[in-house]
């Protein structure tokens, strides 16, 4: 039997996301860049899978958006607040930040004088190095269970750098095996950020307890499921413990209801199809699985005071200026 749910959420299923190619140069840069450093200044891509850049020229806001590649930050100078799934992060010097595949992004509130390099890598990238799950599995942070955020020690920072560093000069150089060159670096990259992540982890396990520890599986658990699941109780039986020990440990290690934050992942996947697709509120709300537009609607302006087309209209114009 026909359904008309079903016919809209296939329809909006088509949601831009986006892929590493040259046309996503135009949605990090703000035209012509001539820092000379890495790719800032070209849409070419390495190969089609890995591009390094400053943030020369990088928009003041970006998204929220979702992406097929995986990206690593490296604060030099200034600060910016990026949004990652269910995580808020005030990116600062000498801090580097991940995110992967499916996850909703977003920049905001860049300082004046905000300062840092970034490399954007596909999932093929490392295809003949390692396999995807080896990679996500040797480096948490490339995981929704993982801390995404790191703040190096001096002597870490001398170290990321100096391989970033030489992933533009090779960039510069163009010396036969360049996708190797560039490749070993990267993980050279990775592995430090790992020595660091695990440093921090070891100093901290004891401090952040059982109840961090729900709290990151239960993040996990919502952005993998947020579109199907809605309820706490579901969430509390996939993890094995009671509705009220969830909902009372959520609480207290964030500050938010387990609730909210079940809204708060929907609320990113509404705004970034808001944005970057032209689908209709009514294709959005099936896509997104409420029983009917209204619904939608009314839940959107609840935690926005703008219903869906308001904060379409509102944030496109921003873009525009």
């Amino acid at each position: 039997m026909y359904s008309f749910a079903k016919e809209m959420k296939k329809k909006s299923s088509d949601i831009q996301n986006y892929k590493l190619d040259q046309s996503f140069h135009r949605v990090h840069k703000e035209g012509a860049v001539e820092s000379g450093f890495g790719l800032d200044g070209t849409e070419e891509l390495i190969e089609g899978s890995f591009g390094l850049y400053s943030s020369a020229g990088l928009k003041p806001k970006i998204g929220p958006i979702k992406s097929k590649f995986f990206r690593v930050g490296f604060g030099k100078q200034g600060s910016v607040h990026l949004d990652c799934g269910l995580e808020s992060h005030f990116f600062q010097p000498n801090d580097m930040v991940f995110t992967f595949p499916g996850q909703v992004f977003s920049l905001r509130d860049k300082s004046m004088d905000f300062s840092a390099y970034y490399m954007l890598f596909s999932e093929e990238f490392f295809a003949d190095v390692v396999s995807l799950k080896n990679l996500r599995d040797q480096f948490p942070f490339l995981n929704y269970g993982g801390h995404q955020h790191i703040r190096l020690a001096p002597h870490e920072v001398a170290e990321v750098e100096h391989f970033i560093l030489k992933i533009n000069s090779e960039l510069k150089q163009r010396k036969p095996d360049l996708r190797q060159a560039i490749q070993s670096y990267l993980h050279l990259i990775l592995i430090h950020a790992h020595r660091s992540y695990e440093r921090q982890q070891l100093g901290s396990q004891e401090s952040s307890g059982t109840g961090n520890m729900l709290l990151r599986k239960y993040k996990k658990l919502v952005g993998e499921h947020f579109i199907s699941i809605r309820t706490v109780s579901d969430y509390a039986a996939m993890l094995n413990i009671s509705s009220d020990h969830l909902s009372k440990t959520i609480r207290k290690q964030s500050g938010r209801t387990a609730h909210e934050l079940i809204y708060e992942m929907l609320l990113m996947e509404a705004k970034a199809l808001l944005l970057h697709t032209e689908a209709s509120v009514a294709e959005i709300a099936y896509r997104l699985e409420f029983t009917d537009p209204s619904h939608f609607s009314k839940f959107f302006r609840k935690l926005t005071a703008l219903t869906p087309l308001q904060y379409r209209e509102k944030s496109l114009a921003a873009q525009r200026t």
